[in-house]
């Protein structure tokens, strides 16, 4: 076996690391292989290396312009780095996967900046819930506050009917998939964000179906999902434990996360598990189930009371009786790890695993850990060091 042929054998097993350096070689040698250097600029998307990628990416599209995947990443690309313009004028060549943006929405935001962000250093919003998900209160454009539950498997996401009272403006729709099936999302732009202290002006959103709700135990309900797309903006602690959504400004630099990270360091940050950021919004990580060998889960903490999903084929091969008919079945996963994390009897749930997501990506994602699994620990995306990080309170 090649070099190439064994890096792209270690790719599609999820050993982003070790395929790198393999993909590296090759490019030493031969700078203008396609497929090395698009797998190369794949892996620094995946590592969040946006002013990187987005070079790569070029390089790889000048060599060959209609490279289908090289698009859908720089649009990836050109999306995570606010490049909406761009983005707006690339959108009608990417026809591998589904971004969750149109052109319309994106030239909206001519002459305005996304994201721009004020309030203090550090914001703590309370929980209004935890249960079935966690769920914060949060204002938008200067309505009262309403309820949002906290999800990484969602981007930021307003229910149809409430986008519609609060006359947020839309401009065409893409197509979701969620466990509800297939259904339009309109895709908007919301001028005013409040989440306790903190303010972010001019951000992207779309409306999910309203049977897509939340009950809290008060008896309110959810009006739509604080997702990936808001929680990367800054250093995120989901604070299962102390009941709270706590938002760090300038992960990379601010004194605060510079504390977290020296902590991580010193090893006194609980367990940890190395990031990667796929697409628009997924979040990956390594782990294992029962006996298996370590492979990419996708890290998606909106999965209500249960902690775990996988494939079939995940589920069969450690051991775990799936019933012959594949619909939702609920289970429980003698040992389940991420990182360094690791727990035990961890209640599951069969046949709710998107048969597209175990191979639509160029490597296998092999489970799903989620709300149930995450309870222990107060729950910390670092999109600057590309960790997750999970302390226990009295650990």
């Amino acid at each position: 076996m090649d070099t190439l042929e064994r890096a792209d054998e270690l790719f599609e097993a999820g050993d982003f690391d070790t395929a790198g350096d393999l993909y590296r070689r090759v490019l030493a040698t031969d700078p203008d292989h396609v497929h090395a250097l698009a797998q190369h600029a794949y892996l620094t998307l995946l590592s969040n290396r946006l002013p990187a990628a987005e070079r790569l990416l070029r390089r790889v599209l000048h060599l060959d312009p209609r490279h289908g995947r090289a698009l859908r990443h720089l649009a990836d690309t050109l999306w995570r780095a606010d490049k909406f313009a761009e983005l707006a004028g690339l959108l009608p060549e990417v026809v591998e996967g589904a971004l969750s943006a149109t052109p319309e929405q994106l030239r909206s935001f001519a002459g305005r900046t996304p994201y721009e962000i004020s309030g203090p250093a550090t914001t703590r919003i309370p929980f209004a819930a935890e249960s079935p998900l966690p769920m914060i209160e949060a204002s938008l454009n200067g309505a009262p506050p309403a309820l949002f539950f906290l999800d990484t498997g969602a981007l930021f996401a307003l229910n149809d009917d409430y986008a519609a009272r609060l006359g947020i403006p839309t401009y065409g729709h893409t197509t979701g998939r969620t466990l509800y099936g297939e259904h339009p999302n309109l895709q908007g732009r919301v001028d005013r964000l409040t989440l306790g202290a903190l303010t972010i002006e001019q951000v992207p959103v779309h409306t999910i179906p309203d049977e897509i709700r939340l009950t809290a135990p008060d008896g309110r309900q959810t009006q739509g999902a604080i997702g990936t797309s808001v929680l990367a903006r800054f250093l995120s602690t989901i604070d299962y434990p102390g009941r709270a959504l706590v938002l760090r400004r300038n992960s990379r630099n601010s004194q605060d996360s510079r504390d977290v990270r020296a902590a991580v360091q010193a090893g006194q940050a609980g367990h940890s598990a190395p990031l990667w950021f796929l697409g628009d919004h997924f979040l990956l990580s390594h782990g294992t189930v029962n006996h298996l060998d370590r492979m990419v889960f996708f890290v998606d903490t909106g999965g209500g009371d249960i902690g775990f999903t996988a494939p079939r084929s995940t589920l069969e091969a450690a051991g775990i009786a799936v019933p012959a008919d594949g619909g939702p079945h609920p289970v429980t996963a003698g040992r389940v790890t991420l990182g360094t994390a690791v727990r035990h009897d961890v209640p599951g749930l069969a046949g709710v695993f998107p048969e597209w997501f175990e191979h639509g990506f160029g490597f296998r994602i092999g489970g799903l850990p989620t709300h149930e699994f995450f309870r222990p620990y107060a729950l910390t995306f670092d999109f600057a060091g590309m960790r997750i990080l999970m302390d226990t309170p009295g650990e």
